[in-house]
């Protein structure tokens, strides 16, 4: 062999091996699993910041982001195998609740677990604060925020042999922040319970629930009174399957999701109603023909954020995240860049 074509045949193997060697760095770096944004959000006191989750590899971390657009900030990041999914500011902004989440093996059964933390922002420190056999999902601090509302289910558990697992038994509790001290505020072991929201006066809690159809249920703590509501609108289901309902800043309006018309497949496509409580009248708010879903109100500004999901009714989602007028003409993407 010639010179020259041994000098041809060393370069060729060195960029073999060097494309060999990046080829198996980028493997080893890349997170197996689902990565990209989680589902809900919430919005900080003052308006200014955006709280979300973000998964890498299946496992979820806290972020937040200034609410138009840039570069995020990691605010707390899970050990291997969990997840911080369900932020929600306190009245402060100073501390923000999210579930943990996890799943253990044990034999050829998957069990799921969750409980209840408080992300201080003051200390940079995580608190656990109810770890029990329940399924905690989401929470919410009452207004003056001395007290912090969640739902817990009884059971993770399929009722039928084609439905998949799900928290069911579900009921609203009540913890004082400052003894720790937990009381069970209904007694219902409902089949399904979410969106658990609390009235701007603080008198009654707010959440969506099924009972033969979809309802919106406001109860109150003191008497432990209850008043159901259905939406009344042009939904493409005929009877409203409600999604993530959110209460105004002044409490006179919900915003939910609801199935707007269908694609060509037939699949249903969510769009954001407004309601009038007084009327319970919804009109249609947006028209992304998409999936979308978790409105949340801004506090100060006429103005919500919601998710779009592109890829609804797949194996993984594809969620960005929309700030929108509240009269739905206006939109905008938030463009989030999550730092390497």
């Amino acid at each position: 062999m010639s010179l020259k074509m041994k000098n041809i045949s060393f370069i060729t193997g060195i960029v073999l091996l060097f494309l060999l060697l990046w080829g198996v760095a980028s493997f080893a770096d890349s997170p197996e699993g689902f990565s990209g944004f989680g589902k809900t959000t919430d919005i900080s006191p003052d308006d200014s910041e955006l709280v979300f989750s973000y998964f890498h590899g299946d496992d979820a971390a806290l972020y937040t982001v200034p609410v138009d657009g840039g570069r995020a900030e990691l605010l707390a990041e899970p050990e291997e195998g969990k997840s911080y999914l369900n932020p929600k500011y306190s009245p402060s902004g100073e501390k923000i609740a999210f579930i943990e989440q996890w799943e253990d093996e044990k034999g050829d059964e998957k069990r799921r677990f969750s409980q209840l933390r408080i992300f201080d922002r003051n200390s940079q420190t995580i608190s656990q604060r109810v770890n029990t056999k329940g399924y905690v999902t989401e929470a919410v601090f009452s207004p003056d925020g001395k007290a912090l509302f969640f739902l817990k289910a009884g059971v993770y558990k399929n009722y039928s042999p084609i439905a998949s697992k799900r928290p069911h038994d579900f009921d609203i509790f009540r913890m004082d922040l400052q003894t720790g001290d937990t009381e069970q505020v209904t007694f219902e072991k409902a089949y399904s319970m979410s969106s658990l929201e609390v009235t701007p006066d603080g008198k009654q809690l707010m959440y969506r629930t099924y009972q033969d159809h979809d309802q919106l249920v406001f109860h109150s703590p003191e008497d432990e009174s209850t008043t159901t509501m259905v939406p009344e609108g042009d939904f493409a289901s005929k009877a409203p399957i409600i999604s993530s309902p959110t209460l105004s800043p002044d409490g006179k309006n919900i915003v939910f999701t609801d199935v707007a018309t269908k694609d060509e497949n037939g699949t249903f496509i969510y769009e954001a109603f407004r309601m009038n409580r007084d009327t319970k009248k919804a009109e249609q708010l947006t028209s992304f023909y998409e999936h979308v879903t978790s409105p949340v109100f801004f506090h100060s500004e006429d103005k919500l954020m919601v998710t779009v999901d592109t890829n609804f009714a797949r194996i993984n989602p594809d969620y960005s995240y929309w700030k929108i007028s509240a009269g739905g003409e206006e939109r905008k993407r938030v463009e989030v860049k999550i730092p390497q």
